[in-house]
């Protein structure tokens, strides 16, 4: 599989090399213009339309009605196929003028001078509506290439009825320290309930949750190492300190299932009210409404709040990059961008598809208190969060000193 991307990327080089400096001149910009021709925008995207189809569709209608004389052609690509079609076109010279993305890729082209640098094209006032740390996530040197599109948020759900049950009130907010925390699942194990869902199966999830939690909120060098996006040195007291307390939650604290544990099997735990407090990001609280997965008024015992510490995961995307070459269609690319994330598109995005703004401070719908309120609080705990951001690249490096390191002290 890694060759294969290796192989994929260096096309996608080559093929580059050979097509730079091949945008349109500024004669035949100029000639397109003066004759009223329209300006099509080809716009791909990676697995999004089962999804964000509506949205997507709505959003391009609204531009298109906007901006007369730019349409929007809208591609969405299967996750399988868009390496090979990325390389087909960009040796075609067809490749899209914006297009959604994965990490690798971005890095690669960005490289190889494929993407156009947003830091220049963008002004100072559209950066300024960006969470800092998300418009930092896509880049390289002085440059941007990506304009944020939503925000991957983790959070602590909660059970309302067994904190009930083990006489504890919840915070508003969040637990102001670990200490409290622990105290909460010293209580509830008392009363003879679980208190935590962990993994350590694929990619480990949930786990990763609470160990980046506990190091992005230990202090200063805690949330700094969370915030650097390539650690090379995990041997420090931050992250020493986090593998002790995951040790000993998998001892105390979790289910007996969750060493070796896939993510689904610890959900239906949550779901089914075997454990009272869940590690997840937003994109979970549909499921609390699906009655195959969770039972008929799940939603409504359902709390949430976030990491001890006001602590919120923010997990970098990488966002929508402009491939254009022609210097107009730079300019209607990146004009799309912005519109596409403006405030209003992002809370639209937020009530028709539950992705979250990549802006802080934006005003909360009525209509969304009202029929979603697990999704209006995740958007007011944002508000009130201490961000760290973690990549990728970053999992899969401390996945590696953890989970081949620590866990084989935690099996009984």
């Amino acid at each position: 599989m890694k060759k294969k991307m290796l192989s994929a990327l260096l096309c996608v080089v080559t093929a580059v090399s050979m097509l730079a400096g091949c945008g349109g001149t500024g004669a035949e910009n100029s000639e397109k213009k003066a004759s009223g021709q329209e300006e099509t925008l080809e716009f791909w995207t990676i697995d999004l339309k089962a999804t964000f189809g509506d949205f997507f569709n709505e959003m391009i209608q609204q531009y298109e009605k906007e901006n007369p004389g730019v349409k929007i052609n809208w591609t969405d690509i299967p996750y399988d196929d868009v390496q090979s079609k990325l390389v087909t076109a960009v040796a075609g010279g067809t490749a899209p003028d914006v297009v959604n993305l994965n990490t690798q890729m971005t890095l690669t082209l960005a490289g190889e001078g494929a993407l156009v640098d947003l830091n220049k094209e963008a002004t100072e006032e559209q950066k300024s509506i960006y969470i800092q740390d998300l418009w930092n996530s896509a880049k390289i040197g002085d440059s941007v290439y990506a304009f944020p599109w939503y925000a991957s948020p983790d959070i602590m759900f909660y059970n309302k009825e067994l904190f009930e049950e083990a006489g504890i009130q919840a915070p508003d907010v969040a637990y102001a320290t670990w200490d409290e925390f622990f105290e909460a699942c010293d209580k509830l194990k008392a009363s003879g309930i679980t208190p935590l869902g962990m993994d350590t199966a694929d990619s480990g999830w949930l786990t990763n949750l609470w160990m980046s939690a506990l190091i992005g909120t230990n202090g200063e060098s805690g949330n700094e190492w969370m915030n650097t996006m390539y650690p090379t040195d995990f041997n420090i007291p931050e992250v020493e300190e986090a593998a002790e307390m995951v040790q000993k939650m998998f001892q105390e604290y979790t289910t007996a299932d969750a060493i070796g544990g896939k993510y689904d099997p610890m959900a239906t735990h949550f779901f089914n009210g075997e454990v009272a407090m869940f590690p997840n990001g937003p994109w979970m609280i549909p499921d609390f409404l699906e009655t195959e997965k969770a039972p008929e008024g799940f939603y409504d015992k359902v709390g949430i709040m976030l990491m001890p510490g006001n602590g919120m995961e923010m997990v970098p995307t990488p966002g929508d990059m402009v491939g254009a070459t022609e210097k107009e269609k730079i300019e209607a690319a990146v004009a799309f961008l912005k519109f596409e994330t403006k405030p209003e598109n992002q809370i639209k995005a937020l009530e028709m598809t539950g992705l979250q703004p990549v802006s802080n401070n934006l005003e909360i719908p009525e209509e969304l208190t009202k029929s979603n309120p697990l999704m209006a609080q995740v958007l007011e705990l944002q508000n009130r969060s201490n961000l760290w951001t973690k990549s990728g690249i970053l999992v899969s490096k401390y996945n590696r000193y953890f989970f081949y390191g620590i866990t084989r002290t935690c099996i009984w």
